[in-house]
């Protein structure tokens, strides 16, 4: 089986975490219960000496994972496919396991990356047993690894159920995450509109107001993965740039009567999900 590489050009995604640099899973609960959790969407980081990560099952299909090095040094992100028990995969002279060993097989990698950075990395995964680990010389041995099961399944979320109304409010409150924009509410009436929006997730994005009649996620995408802010169909009214996690921004403006997508389009955040409607009346 070969190895199974990354959507859309065989991109990592490469951004700049931040604010502190704080293990967004320290508050997901201890390691017993995240490995009960299921999400094909998962976040995590690396450090000395540890693989952090939000949830340790998934289900059969596409897998996203959004991890950040909060260590000191540099470390990798490796998605192994093994029935070895955790942490005991056999290690070389160089204190390093042959990636080509018996009984593994390395689906795909985030190669080493800098401190206080984050990548993404999309795998497509079968059913069965993974250890999630960085193979870097002695990292492996010092406890950089931690267990990952894909079970049946396909994979997909289940939609979100939106209000039988849709809510209405000219002072809106939400939140951008991986991979999601989440607002109160769905439209304004014609005016000011505020807009009080929290980075909750773990690397940086950005928010913007965007007016256009193509449907919801379909504005057409560039070879960097991003839509042309000055293309046909659409207008971009303003916005919030890139902001460190776990802080809020405010944004007001004065908005025409039409519909709107809020999204981010930093590279690969709005195929990924970040966008949502929204109508002014």
């Amino acid at each position: 089986m070969s190895k199974i590489r990354l959507t859309v050009g065989a991109m990592v995604l490469l951004l700049v975490i931040g604010g502190c640099a704080a293990d967004p899973t320290d508050g997901a609960g201890g390691s017993e219960t995240r490995a009960n959790i299921v999400s094909n969407k998962i976040t995590g980081s690396v450090h000395e000496w540890k693989v952090s990560v939000s949830a340790g099952r998934a289900q059969a299909g596409d897998v996203e994972f959004a991890i950040a090095n909060f260590g000191t040094i540099q470390h990798e992100f490796l998605v192994v496919k093994t029935d070895i028990k955790d942490g005991k995969i056999p290690l070389g002279a160089d204190n390093r396991f042959s990636e080509e060993g018996e009984g593994i097989l390395v689906v795909d990698e985030i190669s080493e990356w800098s401190v206080d950075e984050a990548k993404v990395l999309k795998v497509t995964l079968d059913p069965g047993n993974y250890q999630l680990l960085c193979n870097i010389e002695g990292h492996y041995a010092n406890g950089m690894h931690t267990t990952f099961v894909v079970d049946e399944g396909s994979g997909v979320a289940p939609a979100k159920k939106k209000p039988a109304e849709p809510v209405q409010s000219n002072d809106v409150t939400g939140t951008v995450k991986e991979w999601e924009v989440d607002v109160n509410a769905q439209g304004a009436t014609a005016g000011d509109v505020t807009f009080t929006m929290t980075n909750d997730g773990t690397i940086q994005h950005e928010f913007l107001v965007v007016k256009t009649d193509i449907e919801d996620g379909k504005i057409p995408l560039g070879a960097d993965n991003r839509f042309s802010e000055e293309g046909e169909g659409l207008a971009v009214i303003d916005e919030i740039p890139e902001w460190s996690i776990k802080q809020t921004k405010t944004l007001t403006l004065k908005l025409d009567p039409g519909n709107y997508q809020l999204l981010c389009n930093i590279e690969g955040h709005y195929a990924n999900g970040m966008h949502t409607t929204f109508v002014v009346t």
